[in-house]
């Protein structure tokens, strides 16, 4: 298989993922995860948080879903750059 090929299994992989998320996304956020439902289960309450984060999701679908797609593109676009120099770093080895 070529270069080109498997780059368009992993864009095609990322963007059903992306889809995939913003669906579950939608599903889930109503119900709390596991560590919330126990701690109703046993009656604890949320303390104060140790640490705040610069940026908030918010508490809209719509905050959430821009904070999310930013934070993909962002990860997403380090990833890229980073496996394209590593790829330059790798060919420059090998024309040696």
């Amino acid at each position: 298989m070529t270069e080109k090929t498997y780059l368009k299994a992993i864009l095609g992989i990322i963007i059903l993922f992306a889809i995939g998320l913003v669906f579950y996304f939608i599903f889930s956020a109503s119900y709390g995860d596991g560590l919330e439902k126990t701690m109703e289960n046993a009656g604890v309450e949320e303390g104060e948080p140790v640490y705040h984060a610069p940026l908030d999701y918010g508490e809209d679908y719509l905050t959430a879903f821009f904070a999310g797609l930013l934070g993909f593109g962002l990860v997403f676009g380090i990833s890229y750059a980073y496996f394209k120099i590593a790829g330059k770093k790798k060919e420059s080895k090998e024309a040696k």
